[in-house]
């Protein structure tokens, strides 16, 4: 669900002229040179299985839709113990991004080069060649990739998050558990996407799941995913769209990162799959679906054309962007695709928790503390029973990539790799969960976290139990401090060129498929808000939890928007954003969260909940000179202020370019045709407009 898949494929590519490995042997990561000192790197992740056997074939499911899969099957055990081996437990990955990608067109000296460093016939690039699934096929687990439908190489169409891929999901694995070389045990791991479709196949139960390893999820769809606070990510979700529709539909689009899925059958069997890929001509020269009469590389016809019939059917999905249409604007509106009436509770995991609890699955929730859905991550883990399969561990990353960026590598000195530590962490929970190893996991507080500007440390519990909720109150002088100060009030003229992007590839936390190529730095950008800050600290604050803004605002229309900007000013001004939260004024009044879990379970932690509902909404919030207050929360995080620092709180009325501009406001989303717009933030003792930080006692 964003740039990781891209990054793969450069990954990938890479390889090609980097990696020494030759006939497909596993090879361990070499996780005691990589991860940090807080880890256990002495733990065992020696190769127990030598070489793999990888079968491409389709699944069909009950509806008669073929599903393309991946297999790979550990072969050649390290000792005569293992020789005797004929099935394993299986990881298998559901995914929307395609189980292996292929690269028409290579070069001569490439194809020498590739064949040379990986062995490798043709430019055709499955998940083996990554580093992290060849160490868990060579620790006896089998590995299982398969191409939702409607995606990749398989048939069908879908919209995404539709609820069938979830029973499709469960049909996927009775069928690996009735495979000769299954042992009947199956985990499933993945991100983004792929951790939805683990939480949406374990909410149908199906024999055989024993536990799932969701990264980087939401727990609600429309507050996490589509509209934080009510306002549409206009710029996720239109890139996002365009971007999974590209690879859906094969696009060979190699300067930008999309190449076509990689075939599954070898129809006219001269053991080439480079030549299963129609060549284009017509139209799009990088879609094959353009084509009147489909022909190919060896200029052989095909009779059953697999691959183009199946990305054919793929051209019927609906798009992400159908989300950013008016219709779609309130948290009850629905969607139909085909017989099915779709609302975004169906589409969302938290929903799905009562289902995934029944199952008794063990779940290990993986975030990063600058990804769009942490949010989702946190709840996910809190809302679930606790017990020994219930686990969390969030690190100081975005959305993609998978590790820390350089930046903040050396910003947060971060000692290792965070992409192997999580390697790590997922094997040592494999090995509990579907070898029945003692791995260390049942003896170890659940939560793990990465306190940045401090270090990795284990929790029993989210939220922290000792933490204190500490309010700094906005007082005069654009000052932000303890006291509740005089009564004032502080005008803001919302200035809508204001844009939250960072770098100089201009990326936030929400365009889940990139993250900025440098710190997020607000120095400059605060220029454009109204800004409050502390004194200097004269000791560290830790932050650990979820913020909550808690603002008493008027204003000259009848709406608006708000965004608040958490963030550390160093001594010499550099402005560091930490987190973020935002809301439109129209839905000030609460709601119950259980509406997010349809009403089956209490939503933890508990945090301000605006239903988002049309019934809820007011469009004339602010009329009649309304003073109202504005609750809610930021994304959470865990960040120490150091000594000598300032904390600041910045308002404003808009992120132009990432969110929609208030409709109401601005006129087809224009900056230069907004109405002109005034907050009024009101302090004091009778409205207390603060900010509440979840603040974590000093160890003695």
């Amino acid at each position: 669900m964003r740039k990781a898949v891209f990054l793969g494929i450069l990954t990938l590519l890479l390889l090609v002229v980097a990696s020494l490995v030759v006939n497909r042997t596993p090879e361990a990561l070499s996780l005691t040179t990589r991860v940090g000192s807080f880890f256990d790197a002495d733990y065992d992740v020696s190769a127990q299985f030598l070489s793999f056997r990888k079968e491409s074939r389709f699944l069909r499911l009950g509806d008669g839709t073929d599903l393309a899969v991946d297999i790979f099957v550990p072969e050649d055990a390290a000792d005569d113990g293992g020789s005797l081996r004929e099935s394993f437990p299986t990881i298998l990955e559901y995914t929307p991004y395609s189980r292996a990608f292929a690269q028409p067109g290579m070069p001569w000296w490439q194809r020498v080069v590739l064949r040379w460093r990986l062995g490798l016939r043709e430019a055709v690039y499955d998940r083996s060649l990554f580093p992290s699934v060849r160490t868990m096929i060579s620790l006896g687990y089998a590995y299982v990739v398969v191409d939702m439908r409607g995606t990749g190489a398989s048939f069908g169409s879908q919209t995404p998050l539709m609820p069938r891929l979830g029973s499709d999901g469960a049909q996927i694995v009775d069928w690996v558990t009735s495979q000769p070389w299954s042992d009947g045990s199956v985990g499933m791991r993945g991100e983004s996407y792929m951790a939805w479709s683990q939480y949406a196949t374990a909410s149908q139960a199906p024999d055989g799941l024993q536990c799932i390893v969701p990264g980087a999820i939401m727990f609600d769809t429309f507050t996490e995913g589509t509209r934080p606070g009510g306002i549409t990510a206009i710029r996720w979700l239109s890139e996002y769209s365009d971007f999974l529709q590209a690879f859906n539909l094969s696009r060979n689009d190699q300067e930008n990162g999309f190449f076509p899925a990689a075939p599954v059958i070898d129809e006219d069997g001269d053991e080439r799959w480079l030549d299963e890929i129609p060549l284009t001509s017509a139209g799009d020269a990088t879609l094959f679906t353009d084509e009147d009469e489909l022909t190919y590389p060896d200029g052989h016809s095909r009779d059953q054309h697999y691959l183009a019939r199946a990305v054919t059917e793929h051209k019927n999905n609906i798009l992400g962007s159908r989300l950013l249409e008016p219709d779609m604007r309130f948290w009850d509106a629905t969607q139909v695709f085909g017989e099915d009436t779709l609302s975004f509770r169906d589409t969302s995991p938290g929903a799905m928790l009562d289902k995934v609890a029944e199952s008794g699955v063990s779940v290990l929730n993986l975030g990063g503390w600058f990804d769009g859905f942490v949010k989702g991550t946190t709840k996910l883990f809190s809302s679930m029973e606790s017990g020994p399969g219930m686990r969390m561990m969030i690190g100081p990353r975005f959305h993609v990539p998978r590790g820390v960026t350089s930046a903040y590598q050396d910003l947060l000195r971060y000692d290792g790799d965070l992409a192997s530590d999580i390697v790590l962490e997922e094997i040592r929970f494999f090995d509990w969960c579907l070898k029945g190893i003692d791995s260390g996991i049942s003896g170890e507080d659940p939560v793990l976290l990465y306190v940045m500007n401090r270090g990795w440390r284990r929790e029993k519990s989210w939220p922290l139990q000792r933490q204190e909720i500490y309010s700094l109150h906005l007082g005069a002088s654009e000052s932000l401090t303890p006291n509740e100060g005089e009564p004032g009030s502080d005008r803001y003229d919302v200035d809508f060129d204001h844009s939250a992007d960072y770098g100089s590839n201009k990326m936030n936390r929400w365009i889940l498929m990139w993250s900025p190529d440098s710190l997020m730095v607000r120095t400059e950008l605060d220029e454009r808000t109204l800004v409050y800050e502390t004194e200097p600290l004269n000791t560290d604050m830790e932050v650990t939890g979820h913020p909550v803004a808690s603002l008493w605002v008027s204003a000259n229309q009848p709406d608006a928007d708000v965004f608040v900007y958490l963030s550390d000013v160093t001594p010499d001004g550099t402005v560091h954003y930490v987190t973020e939260g935002q809301l439109r004024a129209g839905f000030h009044e609460m709601a119950d969260p259980m509406l997010q879990t349809g009403g089956q379970r209490p939503v933890r932690p508990e945090l301000p909940w605006h239903g988002f509902r049309a019934e809820d909404y007011d469009a004339n919030a602010f009329a009649d000179d309304q003073i109202l207050n504005l609750r809610f929360d930021l994304q959470p995080t865990s960040w120490v202020f150091r000594e000598g620092h300032r904390i600041r709180i910045a308002i404003a009325g808009a992120d132009e370019g990432n969110f929609e501009l208030h409709p109401d406001l601005c006129t087809n989303g224009d900056p230069e045709r907004c109405l002109a717009t005034t907050l009024t933030v009101h302090r004091g003792p009778a409205r207390q407009s603060r900010i509440e930080l979840p603040v974590i006692p000093l160890s003695r």
